[in-house]
């Protein structure tokens, strides 16, 4: 635009003038150009996501039905039934986080009550048993000496530390450890969950609150999971005015999420 208007209007530009609006041209193309190569990988990616992980549950479920269909013995029939329920809420579970990522930034969707953060990581632990039970998991838990009542959404904090409970028996070898203490300062609580699983690189720590990221490891780990959790995690302990953070050392040397919520005065 600059070269056309300055041959219309026989306008002289000093060399280096010309040479950085060359430059800042030639870096906006680069960024447009950019932008449009990382929407389309976002887009592939979601499509993949989405259809990998709705595809595994309806398969299932489409297959249960048909052996539902057939005559078998009662015990065999009560197992088919509730290996349906458990694909049924897997789906229902898919719907409610891309439902989440609507409503999460919407402030009348958040219901603040008085609770004892102990009480829902409690719950949170209760609702994981079978598989802490299946993977012969350690849980060492805090007595949350001292901790008063926090301000918050029950159930949108209940999702927060459930998803960094089910990360840590996840990533976590059978026969592992999970710690889950806590500390306060007289101003903000701070919440910590550990594992001695694969932690994490460099790179993936920057990424990992990201929507739809996923680290290598964790895929070839657990290819149905979706990258959502911890994005929907740093949204709601945002809408608190907190703070969620990880450290990890090195890989295969665990990881530790962070979760920082001030007291109500």
């Amino acid at each position: 635009l600059f070269y056309f208007l300055s041959y219309c209007y026989n306008i002289t530009m000093d060399k280096y003038l010309q040479l950085i609006i060359l430059v800042v041209f030639l870096y906006i193309i680069y960024l447009y150009i950019k932008l449009h190569l990382k929407t389309n990988k976002l887009e592939r990616e979601f499509t993949s996501i989405v259809n990998h992980t709705f595809r595994t549950p309806l398969t299932r479920i489409n297959w249960i039905s048909k052996e539902l269909e057939k005559d078998l013995p009662q015990k065999e029939k009560m197992l088919h039934i509730q290996n349906l329920n458990n694909a049924t809420n897997k789906v229902l579970e898919i719907v409610d986080l891309f439902a989440g990522i609507k409503n999460i930034n919407d402030n009348s969707s958040y219901f603040f009550e008085a609770v004892s953060i102990r009480d829902i990581v409690e719950e949170s632990i209760v609702k994981h048993r079978e598989e802490i039970s299946k993977k012969n998991i350690i849980f060492n838990v805090s007595t949350f000496k001292d901790i008063p009542l926090l301000t918050l959404d029950t159930k949108k904090i209940s999702f927060v530390i459930d998803s960094l409970i089910e990360n840590a028996i996840l990533y976590t070898q059978a026969g592992g450890e999970v710690s889950i203490d806590s500390a306060h300062d007289g101003q903000k609580l701070i919440l910590l969950v550990q594992d001695n699983g694969m932690g994490l690189h460099f790179r993936d720590k920057i990424k990992i609150f990201s929507r739809f990221y996923r680290s290598k490891e964790a895929v070839l780990k657990n290819p149905d999971g979706m990258g959502l959790r911890l994005y929907l995690s740093k949204e709601i302990i945002k809408r608190h005015n907190g703070k969620i953070y990880t450290k990890s050392n090195k890989q295969n040397k665990g990881a530790t999420f962070f979760i920082e919520l001030p007291f109500s005065k």
